[in-house]
């Protein structure tokens, strides 16, 4: 044991040292600036949706904006006292959070093409976050409403509503499907990583509720989504007496009432996209209100 633990050691040490010696022979590293490690990070992640290359490009220059002299410092110059102080910027824990998985990402770049020799936000301690409980939509309100979309104005709003309501799918999701993302042979939604919030693939199981709701709407071409859909979709919520609206109700709704219903956390955990139980029972799982009379009707096709 003590053989082998030496032997990793000295294994961390040697790669270490070539790091070091690289970085140290590297003679444009002193030239590069955080506003230049920011573009070039930004360059490198050209496969990511350009709201997601937006986001991180905005949150850097409102630091480099706030922060004077930040832009033109070499990032091998900047350490972790001085990424705590700007993740510290912005007020409430969320936003830091944010800020620091968007340095993280800058600074991990450059660590791998040499420009500092360790990610200094990777030494600082996540700040805790809070969650919030969302607690899903009543009884009431989902079935009033289910009833409201299969009025004809709204009924174009039905296959979205279906997907997010038993599918879980995001808000933001649904809106860059196509029906050929529904694969009708092997019962499942294919979210492609240009699809989903993370970047990654995900099948999603449509169950006998979804079948039958999908096949109700009347569609089976085009984007899921009709033409004006924010407008559809606010609209539709008015209609039901659902204003205010939280933004991810329908996705915990799924997720509660999934668990309620099938007891099948992994099922859910990998329909979800989650790559650990740990957000999905911490914050997703609401049980108030939910009975098991009603998580039965909710997975039951034409009971709603």
């Amino acid at each position: 044991m003590s053989k082998n633990k030496t032997t990793i050691n000295n294994g961390q040490l040697l790669r270490v040292l070539r790091q070091t010696i690289s970085y140290l022979e590297n003679q444009d590293c002193e030239r590069i600036s955080f506003r230049q490690a920011v573009e070039e990070s930004i360059q490198a992640r050209q496969g990511r949706r350009p709201r997601t290359l937006a986001e991180i490009r905005g949150v850097c220059m409102r630091l480099m904006r706030s922060v004077p002299g930040l832009a033109e410092r070499s990032v091998q110059s900047i350490g972790r006292a001085e990424c705590a102080r700007l993740i510290s910027t912005v007020e409430t824990p969320r936003q830091q959070h944010k800020i620091r998985i968007i340095l993280h990402g800058v600074f991990e770049y450059c660590r791998r093409q040499e420009w500092c020799l360790v990610n200094p936000v990777a030494l600082l301690t996540p700040p805790a976050l809070q969650e919030h409980e969302i607690i899903p939509l009543s009884w009431d309100s989902i079935r009033r409403l289910l009833r409201i979309v299969r009025i004809s104005r709204h009924r174009p709003c039905m296959a979205a509503l279906g997907l997010m309501l038993w599918a879980g799918v995001r808000p933001v999701e649904v809106t860059r499907l196509s029906w050929d993302d529904i694969d009708w042979e092997e019962s499942v939604v294919t979210l492609s990583p240009v699809h989903s919030k993370t970047g990654g693939i995900r099948h999603i199981e449509i169950q006998p509720v979804l079948r039958t709701w999908l096949c109700e709407s009347g569609m089976r071409e085009g984007d899921i989504c009709p033409p004006n859909w924010e407008r559809r979709w606010r609209c539709l919520r008015k209609t039901a007496g659902l204003i205010p609206w939280q933004q991810d109700v329908l996705r915990h709704t799924f997720a509660s009432y999934h668990a309620k219903f099938f007891h099948d956390f992994p099922r859910l955990q990998e329909d979800m996209g989650h790559r650990s139980a740990a957000l999905l029972r911490t914050r997703y799982l609401s049980m108030r209100g939910v009975t098991a009379a009603h998580a039965a009707l909710f997975w039951k096709p034409g009971a709603l």
